[in-house]
């Protein structure tokens, strides 16, 4: 696959703390730290001599569209879900971390105790979703408006931060979030005042690396990561999760 002359390997990362970003001038995060492993993998069992060069990005589209055109030795960290609309134009590697979204309202609504139409509307009926137009977290408000509550009333946020800020200000608004962008919020906010319903969670998402069509690195990733006595099952893997998000989280979003 690769020529015996040193290799550049391009690291494409999108800053979005923690997964990736910049600490004391140096890229750092759950992303890179795995990263990092693979690269050292593939310098000791794969006897590969190679370079890395990390770029880094702030804006999410100029670096999905710098990433698809890359070479072949180019690898994207950018949180980014894994959709079969995606992989028509980029390759994923196997998934690192789950992508669970929480179900969250102000910490002084009711506890939801089961996810039945009786409940939700007595729960939901006369409170606001908020949510972000066109993304997998508006899914799920769709379903809960189609399913359990007809008249749910919907309103458009500009991010996940925002949802979360409207809902601590307001009893009668809820919505989704990431796990992650929960609690970040919970760790830089910790007066405010929010509760998850659990019941309505959703986990049906998973996170992956992107990198354009044909690359090598899609099957050597997968091997290092993904095999029998791959990454995923060794005690660094969590390890890194734990030094970012602590064990509960890394409990509800590791891969298995």
């Amino acid at each position: 696959m690769f020529s015996q002359a040193v290799d550049t390997l391009y690291i494409n990362y999108n800053v979005q703390a923690p997964f990736s970003q910049v600490t004391d001038g140096k890229p750092s995060g759950i992303e890179i730290d795995l990263i990092n492993e693979y690269i050292l993998w593939l310098k000791t069992t794969k006897k590969m001599d190679i370079v890395v060069k990390y770029n880094q990005f702030t804006d999410y589209d100029f670096f999905y569209a710098a990433t698809k055109k890359g070479t072949k030795n180019t690898m994207g960290l950018g949180a980014i879900t894994i959709t079969a609309e995606r992989a028509k134009e980029l390759d994923f590697t196997s998934p690192y971390l789950k992508n669970v979204a929480f179900c969250i309202t102000n910490g002084n609504a009711p506890d939801i105790k089961t996810k039945t139409g009786p409940e939700l509307m007595k729960n939901l009926g006369s409170m606001t979703a908020l949510t972000i137009p066109n993304s997998s977290l508006s899914k799920y408000i769709a379903e809960l408006k189609k399913t359990y509550v007809p008249e749910l009333k919907v309103s458009a946020q500009s991010s996940q931060a925002k949802i979360l800020e409207e809902i601590s200000k307001n009893v009668l608004n809820f919505g989704y979030v990431d796990a992650l962008e929960f609690w970040y919020f919970l760790k830089n906010n910790p007066q405010k005042f929010l509760k998850m319903q659990k019941v309505l969670n959703q986990s049906k998402e998973e996170l992956g690396f992107i990198m354009p069509k044909g690359s090598p690195h899609k099957a050597l990733f997968n091997e290092f990561f993904a095999s029998a006595n791959g990454f995923k099952n060794n005690r660094g893997y969590r390890a890194i999760l734990e030094k970012y998000v602590g064990s509960y989280m890394t409990q509800n979003l590791a891969v298995n």
